[in-house]
């Protein structure tokens, strides 16, 4: 599966951020909550979802979002299912490798 990686690495942090293609530039709402997966943040190189996953050791904090990412992040044990977030049907969830 392809998705959207940007990498980040500004001030010794390494931010690796995963979309969902389709999802990129789209705004979830739900009640008070709002999830906008921006260009800026978000946007970068369509790339193969084994590769985004070989960056995360690397990473300061890993962003995701999309429910098929954030599902194969759950079942490679990078995510617990309690620690996802979730907006209008579309999953989130963020690790930090502090």
């Amino acid at each position: 599966m392809k998705v959207i990686l940007n990498v980040i690495r500004e001030q010794g942090n390494v931010f690796v951020n995963v979309c969902e293609k389709e999802l990129l530039g789209r705004e979830f709402r739900e009640n008070e909550v709002i999830l906008y997966i921006n260009e800026e943040f978000y946007g970068g190189d369509e790339v193969d979802m084994e590769y985004a996953f070989s960056l995360f050791e690397e990473a300061t904090v890993v962003s995701l979002v999309g429910n098929k990412v954030v599902e194969e992040a759950v079942r490679r044990g990078y995510v617990h299912k309690e620690g996802i977030l979730e907006v209008s049907g579309v999953k989130f969830a963020q690790v930090y490798n502090l």
